[in-house]
Parts: structure tokens; sequence; C-alpha cells
């Protein structure tokens, strides 16, 4: 084997370890729309796979001492995808999505969920609206 071929071989066994880590690296878009990182910058994707029956799962936020537990998520959608949302509150308010103008109250204790089609593109803040406490942000990409 000359030294050229062990170069490309060398090379090519670098490339399939780079994609192998990006695609395989924790957080990667592997389906999954929930977050599990308590940092109040994280991400959530609203598209993949979903239940059992695959149907989409809601992305969820649970709402703690009146502040969304983990922090301000930014959740995404396509345009063009179904929007499913679930707010578990402790504090009872109006869960209001901006943009979009839907609003539903919550009981302290209880949960509201939200389905409605990803029509709108941009950025768009939910919130509950008697504590003007942000819960979250909505992303729908074009």
């Amino acid at each position: 084997m000359t030294r050229a071929q062990r170069i490309s071989m060398v090379a090519v066994a670098l490339v399939i370890v780079v994609v192998g880590f990006i695609a395989l690296r924790p957080g990667s878009d592997n389906g999954d729309k929930s977050s599990s990182s308590p940092q109040s910058s994280s991400s959530t994707t609203g598209t993949g796979a979903g239940g059992q029956d695959g149907t989409p799962q809601a992305a969820t936020i649970d709402v703690v001492d009146g502040k969304p537990d983990g922090g301000v998520k930014t959740i995404t959608f396509a345009k063009g995808d179904q929007i499913r949302l679930k707010v578990n509150s402790d504090t009872a308010d109006e869960v209001h999505i901006h943009g979009y103008d839907i609003h539903k109250d919550v009981d302290a204790g209880g949960s509201v969920q939200f389905a409605f089609p990803a029509s709108i593109d941009g950025k768009f803040e939910i919130e509950l609206e008697e504590a003007k406490q942000q819960l979250a942000n909505l992303e729908v990409t074009p």
C-alpha cells in the first residue's frame, strides 16, 4: 500500500468517526421532543417520531413555584406541523401563546393542552399571563 493510499484511508476513517460522533452525540435530533437539560437556554424540537400509535407527542412545560422548571426553553416546530403542547402548573393562571393569540386557564396542580397547526412562522412567547412569567419560546421555522 502506498503512502497516498494510507493517508486516504486514514482521512476516510476520520470522516466516519466525526459523522458518527455528530449523529450520536447527546442532544442530537433523534426524534425525542423533550429536553431533560436543566439549562435555561435549552431547545426542544416538536418534530420527529411520535408515540406508539404514531401520533406526535406533546412538548411539555412544567411550572414549579410559578416558573418554568429548568428555565425558559425554546420549542421548535416547522411551519405546517401540528403544534402539541402541554403545560403542567402548580400555579393557577392563564397560559397565553402570543402571536397565535391562544389562551387557556390552568388550575393550580392542573394541566392544559394545546393542539393547533403551525401556520405562522416566527418566534412567539408562551407565558403565564397574569403573573407575566415567560414559560417558553415557541419558534416556528419556515
